[in-house]
């Protein structure tokens, strides 16, 4: 008979159990345990530590000390957990420092600003200063006429400058916190008045090593200077004096300045001898006074044309007169003669009258010298007389008979001349009308010599009773009333003849060439109570170098060639062509016109 088993007992089925969910258990508390420390991970993480930190709210990087326990933290940097020290610091501002506790997650700590460290700055001057600086990477200040300042000032490294008149000094200080920085500065100045007995004096206010601190017009002042010796230059006409000053500190020093003279007189009869030294100074002409000379011995060369050199010795001294006179004897008057009488012979003239003229000098109204002086004049005369009836001026050879015959009134060959030039005189005189009437002509002729394009345009003739003169003044002031003609040239080609070119230039609305416009006016005496007036006027317009330009569609081209307005050129002139040719002649000649108070219309050539 089958057994059946047995049922198992509540303590076979506890441990039954235990052995089943034991492996379970440890295994969900592994999980809890991996998932608790990854959730760990996940939030240390996210903790860390966010500041800012300035300097009187200015970023101060890379100056500012950051700590965090200790230990150099930077702005979002991870942190552990508990409880911290965070403290920060700059060598220009106040410490900051806080203890707290770090839980999981940020933690923002804000701006930290640092209190500027401040410390007191105290500046004395003496004497003031006429500028005072004081310059710092936070703080600058700039006085005038300061005895100094005292002030609270950012702790840090400063310049002070001190400058006077003629004294500067720059030092460097360094405020630091905790106690005041006191700074003097001192320097030893004085003055100088200097004076001098000649106002018109100048010269220079020097340093010991002969470097120039100032120029110098006295009465001079000079201020602000470091004691020691300085020099002193004054310079009147050609002599110079140096004395050296001593500049004490405090006080005003004074120097006086004398030049010692002397004045010398000298007279030569006759007067008139130029005065120099041995040096070669040029100092006058004789009676002469010279002032201003330094005492001593001097020695004057009196030098007279025709007389000997004569040395004046004199002794000057200083505040009195010297005086020198003597009579100058003649060396050039035979000399003179001589060289006359020897130009006459050669039949020189001119050097003969020029011989005469310095025995004159030498002996004025000498009896001889005269009539020699007449002879050569008269002889003169005549040899031009001869060389201007050879060059066909008989005109100008019978002025130059005259004054031979003045002097020679029997003379038989001056007589003959003077009759065939009297004779020849009308055949000159008639040549030089014609000339004269063609002087016109000529200049405009030639005003156009090298221009192709003038034989296409006629000249225009005027003719008026006024001086020539009076004529060409008063067309030039016409040409200039507005609208105005741009003047080139003004000039007088021949004689009793004068030329005026002149412009006028036509442009586009686009202020491109639409042309433009020369004329010539020339101005005649061709008689004594006729002057002729001639002008021409030459006409362009613009044709565009490129036919298909856009400027050339808008009728403003910039390529332009110049071609003159004429039939010749044209063929038949259109209206505004026509009428620009007949503009133009109008204008002038209503200028011309009214310069001459005339009103017919001209003539054409």
């Amino acid at each position: 008979m089958a057994t059946s088993p047995s049922s198992p007992t509540p303590e076979q089925g506890f441990g039954y159990w235990r052995r089943v969910l034991r492996p379970l258990f440890w295994w969900s508390l592994l999980v809890l345990g991996l998932f608790g420390l990854h959730q760990h991970q996940l939030a240390m993480e996210k903790t860390r530590l966010n500041f800012t930190v300035t300097l009187a709210g200015q970023a101060t990087y890379p100056e500012a000390t950051v700590t965090f326990d200790g230990q150099p933290i930077m702005s979002g940097q991870k942190i552990p957990l508990g409880t911290h020290q965070f403290a920060a610091t700059h060598p220009k501002g106040d410490s900051y420092a806080t203890n707290f506790f770090i839980w999981y997650g940020a933690h923002n700590l804000g701006t930290i600003d640092l209190k500027r460290t401040m410390s007191m700055l105290a500046v004395t001057v003496n004497p003031p200063a006429p500028l005072l600086y004081i310059h710092g990477p936070e703080f600058n200040v700039e006085l005038t006429n300061s005895s100094g300042m005292t002030s609270s000032v950012p702790t840090d490294h400063y310049v002070i400058t001190s400058r006077y008149a003629h004294w500067s000094r720059s030092d460097d200080v360094s405020v630091t916190r905790g106690a005041p920085t006191s700074w003097r500065i001192a320097p030893h100045l004085g003055a100088a008045q200097i004076t001098c007995n000649q106002a018109d004096a100048t010269g220079q206010f020097l340093q010991a090593d002969g470097q120039m601190i100032e120029s110098v017009n006295f009465p001079y002042s000079i201020w602000e200077l470091p004691e020691g010796t300085y020099q002193v230059t004054a310079r009147h006409n050609n002599d110079t004096l140096t004395q050296t000053v001593k500049i004490t500190a405090g006080a005003t020093n004074q120097l006086a300045l004398e030049f010692l003279y002397g004045t010398a007189v000298l007279e030569t009869e006759p007067p008139g001898s130029a005065v120099r030294t041995a040096d070669g100074r040029y100092w006058g002409m004789t009676p002469l006074t010279v002032t201003e000379l330094k005492p001593g011995d001097w020695a004057f060369m009196l030098q007279h044309d025709g007389y000997e050199t004569v040395t004046a010795p004199l002794t000057i001294a200083a505040y009195q007169s010297s005086f020198f006179h003597t009579n100058l004897i003649s060396v050039n008057y035979t000399g003179s003669m001589k060289a006359a009488r020897q130009a006459m012979d050669a039949e020189n003239y001119d050097a003969a009258l020029k011989s005469v003229g310095e025995a004159l000098i030498a002996k004025p109204g000498d009896a001889e010298a005269l009539t020699l002086q007449q002879n050569a004049t008269g002889l003169g005369s005549l040899q031009r007389a001869k060389q201007l009836g050879l060059q066909g001026d008989f005109i100008g050879g019978e002025k130059e008979l005259a004054t031979t015959l003045q002097i020679f009134p029997d003379h038989t060959e001056a007589k003959a001349l003077l009759a065939e030039y009297k004779r020849r005189e009308p055949e000159q005189r008639e040549k030089l009308r014609l000339e004269r009437l063609e002087h016109g002509n000529l200049a405009l002729n030639h005003a156009f010599l090298y221009k192709s394009d003038a034989d296409l345009f006629p000249s225009h003739e005027f003719k008026t009773t006024k001086p020539v003169d009076q004529v060409y003044a008063a067309i030039l002031d016409a040409l200039r009333i507005p609208p105005s003609f741009m003047i080139t040239r003004n000039f007088s080609p021949l004689p009793e003849t004068y030329q005026i070119d002149f412009r006028q230039e036509f442009s586009t609305y686009l202020a491109t060439s639409a042309g433009y416009r020369n004329g010539v006016i020339v101005c005649a005496q061709t008689k004594d109570d006729e002057t002729q007036i001639l002008f021409k006027l030459l006409e362009y317009k613009t044709e565009a170098q490129i036919k298909f330009s856009i400027g050339n569609l808008i009728g403003t081209p910039v390529a332009v060639n110049y071609i003159p307005i004429s039939p010749a050129r044209l063929g038949q002139l259109s209206e505004k062509l026509q009428a620009r040719l007949t503009e133009g002649v109008s204008n002038v000649t209503a200028r011309i016109q009214g310069a001459i108070g005339q009103t017919p219309p001209p003539s054409t050539k």
